[in-house]
């Protein structure tokens, strides 16, 4: 009786720590105030004090967390109807604001607004510093994995930065291209990546724009796709429900899993 008693409490204490909440701060308070796969907000300040809006998206149960980038002229509002599908297939989601956007599914980017407001720089690479924040905040405030998910200019720099920060473990870029301030300066930086990517494009963009990046990276620990017909731009490619969307997914979040 004694063997099966402490037997059923060392079991119940390793259960609990399995899936206990780990955040702290602003990720906390949100983990406690949401369902799984609603979204509450955090903020974030980058290196040069912008302040970044984020979506954070809980998972109780999440060991890995996806920081979600969005592409030219959005905002954390690209990945509303993603992040949620994200959270079902078993990952916490962290969707930011760059300061380089706009708007995306009726989401204005508030950290863009705070830029411009402020004067401040707010070209493509100049979001990189928002990536970085967004990366140190998680590792801050979570004992959760990270995953880096760009689209189109945020997917260049989801490369650069995955490349160069040591808690980043793996990397997802939707439509990357070398749309930076020099033609190869993506390139350059990105052939000693030796961490897991999945990099992905339309099927007219692909070869032209994505395919120069995908040759750079270190061979053996990338999953290359060029999609098919009804394809699209980024992570927008993923709003749709066409065959191409539905296969793009599956690949995606088997490449997450692995």
């Amino acid at each position: 009786m004694n063997k099966l008693f402490y037997s059923t409490i060392i079991l119940s204490t390793l259960l609990f720590s399995c899936s206990s909440n780990t955040d702290k701060g602003e990720m906390k308070e949100v983990s406690n105030a949401v369902a799984d796969g609603q979204a509450g907000s955090v903020t974030i300040t980058a290196e040069d004090g912008l302040e970044i809006t984020a979506d954070y998206y809980p998972n109780s149960k999440a060991t890995t967390l996806i920081i979600l980038c969005h592409q030219a002229g959005y905002s954390r509002g690209e990945y509303s109807k993603i992040a949620p599908r994200l959270v079902d297939s078993g990952f916490a989601c962290l969707a930011i604001d760059q300061r380089s956007g706009k708007l995306a599914n009726e989401v204005f980017n508030e950290t863009a607004k705070r830029a411009e407001a402020q004067g401040m720089s707010t070209n493509y690479i100049d979001a990189k510093a928002d990536i970085i924040a967004a990366v140190d905040y998680i590792k801050a405030n979570t004992d959760k994995k990270i995953i880096l998910w760009g689209s189109s200019y945020s997917a260049s720099l989801a490369l650069m930065v995955g490349a160069e920060n040591v808690n980043v473990e793996k990397i997802v870029a939707f439509s990357p291209g070398e749309y930076l301030d020099n033609q190869d300066r993506v390139s350059s930086s990105i052939t000693n990546l030796g961490k897991p990517v999945f990099i992905t494009g339309g099927s007219e963009e692909y070869d032209m724009i994505v395919k120069p990046l995908e040759s750079a990276l270190p061979k053996g620990n990338v999953t290359a796709i060029k999609q098919g017909i009804n394809s699209d731009h980024g992570s927008k490619t993923l709003w749709s429900n066409t065959k191409n969307a539905q296969n793009v997914w599956a690949e995606v979040v088997a490449f997450l899993r692995s």
